[in-house]
Formats: C-alpha cells, sequence, structure tokens
C-alpha cells in the first residue's frame, strides 16, 4: 500500500485507514525547510503503530520562497560573533535535514549571491517568536565569515550546536533516521527506536530525546 499524503512534524494522517501490515510510502518535511524525503511506514499488526526509516537521500533545502527582508542595519540589531562552518558545509542537504529535526519553530532562507560572491542565509523563528540569525558566507573561504542574531533565542549558536550533534555521530545519512507514530504522536529517532531525538506534536510526553 502506497500513501501520498504529506507530512509535516511527523503527522501521518492516513494511519487510521491503513490496514496492518501496510506500508505507507509518505512525503516528510520539518517546518526548517521545503526539502522533502520519503519515509517508509510499516503499520503494526495491531494497527496502533507505524515505523519504519527514511529512504532515498533528501532533496533541497531551498524552495520557491523569497528570503524576508533584512533588517536596516545587522551591526546595530544584533550580536555580532564568527563561524568557521563554510557555505558548502552548512548548505548539505543532509545538514539541512538534521537541522530541521534538531531545531524546532525554525525557518532557514537561504539568498542568492550578491557582489563579490556573498551569500546571505537567514535562521527565523517562527510562531511570534522574534528571533533571528544571518550568516554571511565568503566565495573566498580564507575570509572571516561574520553572523548576526538577536532575540530570546540564540538561532545560530542553536544550528552550530545541531550541526557539531550531527558530526559527532558520523555525519549520518537520512536512511540511518527513522519515525514513529502512534498514539503518543511522532518521533525521529536515529539508529533505532530508542534513540529519539525528535518529536512532533502528541497528546502526550514525548519523552527523553537524546
Amino acid at each position: 500500500m502506497s500513501a501520498s499524503c504529506p507530512v509535516g512534524g511527523g503527522r501521518v494522517n492516513a494511519l487510521a485507514d491503513a490496514r496492518p501490515g501496510a506500508v505507507l510510502l509518505v512525503p516528510w518535511r520539518t517546518r526548517y525547510s521545503d526539502q522533502r524525503i520519503t519515509v517508509r511506514l510499516t503499520v503494526s499488526e495491531d494497527g496502533r503503530r507505524a515505523e519504519g526509516r527514511f529512504v532515498g537521500p533528501a532533496g533541497p533545502a531551498n524552495g520557491p520562497c523569497a528570503p524576508p527582508p533584512p533588517p536596516q542595519d545587522l551591526s546595530a540589531e544584533g550580536d555580532v560573533s564568527t563561524t568557521t562552518l563554510t557555505e558548502a558545509e552548512f548548505l548539505r542537504p543532509e545538514a539541512a535535514f538534521v537541522l530541521g529535526l534538531r531545531l524546532r519553530a525554525c525557518r532557514q532562507y537561504t539568498s542568492e549571491k550578491a557582489r563579490y560572491g556573498t551569500r546571505p542565509v537567514w535562521l527565523r523563528a517562527l510562531d511570534d517568536d522574534p528571533s533571528w540569525a544571518c550568516v554571511l558566507f565568503r566565495e573566498d573561504e580564507t575570509l572571516t565569515t561574520l553572523v548576526w542574531q538577536g532575540g530570546p533565542r540564540r538561532l545560530w549558536d542553536e544550528a552550530e550546536a545541531a550541526y557539531v550533534w550531527w558530526l559527532g555521530r558520523g555525519s549520518p545519512g537520512p536512511e540511518r533516521f527513522g519515525l514513529t507514530v502512534d498514539g503518543e504522536g511522532s518521533r525521529v529517532w536515529l539508529d533505532g527506536p530508542g534513540g529519539v531525538i525528535s518529536c512532533g506534536s502528541a497528546p502526550g510526553s514525548c519523552g527523553r530525546q537524546e
């Protein structure tokens, strides 16, 4: 059995209509970007749970959405820092997939390259949170990469921490991640259902996350 219903943050509405043992091939994405990937879920024999791994490569993170207008004066409106992450590292599709799992209520916007090979990449908090961050990647990677961030959350710090988390686990591809959907909500895990790393909306508690 194949299902084409989209999944946002791990909701699979087709589960209630699926027969026990059915296999659901479901497009899935987070709120972080327009990146889509397929998850292959098998419905349990009692019909109360669907579980399986992500399959295939993660698609590009950039969609048709235009980047939001930048603040008028980044240096005045945000705290300034630097990063050693390069554009190629941060914008890898595999990295975007993991950032979408680890960063809650956050959206990435990638601008076109500007003069002198610079590319601003924005992070904006969602749900009426004013937090934001902007990293200015440069074509010449020997130059310092500046970061601005403002608001109650340090979104760039969160993104870097998520990236380091990913590297520390061997830079796993999407095929090492899986999804469980049941009456308690949805949970994304690494290497096995016990390694929960992210949770979707749920009536109950998500439980411990790695």
